[in-house]
């Protein structure tokens, strides 16, 4: 979750960060909640996945559509507005993972998709080198935001700000 909202906007990140939860209040949240536990309900396998970040720090997943059978983690969204995003954090998951030393059972790493529900659409997603650096930045510029004791500047408002939960603290 903070990885995707990093992705998307720092300062939503910095706010999650900081126990600040406006997602109860959002219909868009809701929504999303219910597609995913709906659309593909008989996959769910709930785990709670924990590793090391390659400079020692702790890291936590709970995942929610791991199909450990097929040896695919699935990722459940809405629509596609965010898509760099939904990849950067399912990546994550698949990081995280492999850090775990999680894997098929053939050995090979696990795969990512991410679903598309009312798009009837899916997408693979995988985890290579290029993407590990990145994630690796990522969790350090999550945990240089964690330190922080103010929110980061906000960005000009954009399009998707309109149904983020947390536009009332920003522009309200």
């Amino acid at each position: 979750m903070l990885v995707g909202y990093h992705a998307v906007c720092p300062r939503k990140a910095w706010y999650a960060l900081h126990g600040l939860a406006m997602e109860h209040e959002s219909e868009t949240v809701a929504l999303g909640r219910l597609l995913d536990r709906t659309a593909y309900a008989r996959r769910q396998r709930p785990a709670l996945i924990e590793a090391a970040a390659p400079d020692g720090s702790p890291l936590a997943v709970m995942l929610d559509g791991v199909d450990l059978r097929a040896g695919v983690l699935h990722e459940t969204k809405k629509g596609r507005a965010e898509a760099h995003a939904h990849r950067l954090q399912l990546r994550f998951y698949l990081w995280v993972l492999a850090r775990a030393g999680v894997t098929r059972a053939d050995g090979a790493p696990l795969t990512g998709r991410l679903d598309y529900p009312a798009l009837r659409r899916s997408e693979a997603v995988a985890l290579g080198p290029e993407h590990e650096e990145e994630l690796a930045a990522t969790v350090a510029a999550l945990a240089a935001l964690a330190r922080q004791p103010t929110p980061p500047e906000r960005h000009p408002r954009r399009s998707f700000c309109r149904r983020c939960a947390f536009e009332p603290l920003c522009f309200g």
